[in-house]
């Protein structure tokens, strides 16, 4: 009896060894199916790192009580006259019509060109008012920018300035001149004797340069070897000319266009200039990069300038910022795909200039457009009078920092050191210029 229950006994411990045998087995068979499927989601994510824009900020942009047919103006520079650095960021403002039509707000765009000069301007805006835009959006910079305000002013039109400080009849939203000074003069650390390069830029107010050099029409390389020997960079020569510039200078800053900065920046790296260099906020503009590879620079050198978070690499952010942006680069990525887009002035497939299209210009648009829906008029004036009352964040569609037009510096926002980076971060449309830099806020000691 006792071995017919041992028998017994031992059936029962086998078929029960053997389930937990097939049990461990299904387990682990589950833990390799997650486990593949974590890894295959991972390299998803990875291949693709901006397809997912968080659900809190969305790409579409709805604004209430904008009438049918509102036009809002956008005045570029083409060509090479001055401002035309922003010709290629200024195309954000498409971007801003598709989400704001994504949204189930029509929006017409109307843009044109000034070419630089204060008559330019005048007779971009003059023609503006009369296609019956509720706003004007001035997407350039330079001394041609104030008579393209008031001609808007006398008409009665509200102008708004991304790239360019306010003036007596505008609002901006680029950062107040002393915040500029005060961000680049802590770049420039403990310098004690900083040479400014003045490329037709000026000297930055409130800036304390110990001494300048004007260009005026010098050979760029000419005058990289001239900071170079001012710097340290060459070794003193005892058969050197007797007017060989003395060692006298331990950081650079540079001042002008973004063009001749880029050109200027690729002959000092050429030069083997290592003091700090300082850039003027133009360099932020994507004509920089272009300018530097251009002329056989390296994208991968240490630049500094002075401005605010509005540049791609704010979408890496985990806070509102991040996804604000994440939102602006989905609509980027929206419009590039498709074939009908076109850029501002219809001559390009928005593809083109998808790598430079800006959130600035995208936050100027949303700035006028939300005018627009409080005044529930394209009437100028009221829109002016809208304005003037209009405060906007993360939750108004806008990309960039906050915005209170009830100050003519409606950005208040002070600028702070950013540094560049050519890291590719895989936020804009594949094929995006391979010259672009993408600016981020440096928070190393100076």
């Amino acid at each position: 009896m006792t071995d017919d229950v041992q028998v017994v006994d031992d059936g029962l411990e086998a078929r029960r060894t053997k389930r937990r045998r097939l049990l461990i087995a299904g387990i682990a068979v589950l833990v390799v199916v997650a486990v593949v499927a974590a890894v295959l989601t991972v390299r998803s994510l990875a291949a693709a790192p901006a397809e997912a824009v968080p659900a809190t900020v969305p790409v579409p942009v709805t604004v209430a009580h904008v009438p049918d047919r509102t036009k809002i103006g956008v005045v570029i520079t083409l060509g090479d006259g001055e401002g035309s650095e922003w010709n290629q960021a200024a195309q954000g403002a498409a971007v801003a019509q598709r989400r704001l039509a994504l949204g189930g707000t029509d929006v017409q765009l109307v843009t044109r060109n000034d070419g630089g000069t204060a008559d330019g301007a005048r007779k971009a805006v003059t023609e503006l008012v009369q296609a019956g835009v509720a706003g004007i959006v001035v997407a350039s910079s330079g001394g041609h920018v104030t008579a393209a305000a008031a001609t808007a002013a006398d008409a009665g039109v509200p102008v708004v300035l991304p790239y360019a400080e306010h003036t007596a009849d505008s609002w901006s939203t680029a950062p107040a001149a002393a915040s500029v000074t005060t961000a680049m003069q802590r770049a420039l650390g403990n310098a004690d004797s900083p040479l400014l390069v003045d490329l037709g830029g000026g000297a930055p107010t409130g800036l304390r340069i110990a001494h300048v050099l004007t260009a005026g029409s010098t050979d760029v390389s000419a005058l990289a070897t001239t900071v170079a020997q001012r710097t340290g960079a060459v070794e003193p020569d005892e058969d050197a000319p007797a007017d060989t510039p003395a060692v006298d200078s331990d950081a650079v800053v540079v001042s002008g266009s973004a063009a001749r900065q880029g050109a200027f920046v690729a002959a000092l790296q050429a030069a083997d200039v290592a003091v700090p260099v300082v850039l003027t906020p133009d360099a932020t503009s994507p004509a920089f990069g272009t300018a530097l590879s251009s002329a056989g620079g390296s994208l991968s050198g240490t630049f500094r300038t002075a401005g605010v978070a509005t540049d791609d690499a704010t979408a890496l952010n985990s806070d509102s910022a991040g996804r604000a942006m994440s939102a602006f680069l989905g609509a980027v990525r929206i419009v590039a795909k498709d074939p009908e887009a076109k850029n501002l002035t219809g001559d390009q497939a928005f593809s083109a200039v998808a790598s430079g299209a800006d959130s600035r210009s995208h936050d100027a648009v949303l700035a006028l457009v939300h005018a627009v829906g409080a005044a529930r008029s394209t009437s100028p004036e009221a829109v002016t009078d809208a304005l003037a009352k209009t405060s906007l964040g993360v939750d108004d569609g806008i990309a960039g920092p906050a915005l209170d037009f009830g100050d003519q510096q409606a950005l208040g926002s002070d600028a702070t050191v950013l540094a560049a980076s050519a890291q590719a971060l895989g936020l804009r449309p594949t094929g995006s210029s391979a010259t672009s830099l993408v600016w981020f806020a440096d928070t190393t000691d100076h």
